[in-house]
This record gives C-alpha cells, sequence and structure tokens, in this order.
C-alpha cells in the first residue's frame, strides 16, 4: 500500500500546491504582458493631440 504523500513526494520537487501558486504567478504575469501590451498599442494607435 503506497501514501499519497509520500509517492508524490517522491516523484516531484514541488507540492502540489506551490506547483498551483508558481503557475498562477505565471499565468497571472502573462495577463499583465497583455493589458500592458493593449495599453501601450491603443496609446500608439490613438494618440491625444492637446492644443
Amino acid at each position: 500500500m503506497v501514501i499519497p504523500e509520500v509517492a508524490n513526494a517522491a516523484g516531484s520537487d514541488f507540492s502540489p500546491s506551490l506547483k498551483n501558486f508558481l503557475l498562477s504567478i505565471f499565468a497571472g504575469g502573462i495577463v499583465l504582458v497583455a493589458i500592458l501590451g493593449a495599453v501601450v498599442g491603443v496609446a500608439n494607435f490613438d494618440p491625444v493631440k492637446r492644443t
């Protein structure tokens, strides 16, 4: 009989919760870059003309 925690710890460097946490930070970074890219793209495409 294999204990799931022991089997999981032996086969992986990270715990599942740590892995999910790191993946969520990575996904958040991708979303942030996409938002910043959209803002820069719109700012360059439609500049504000001040008089």
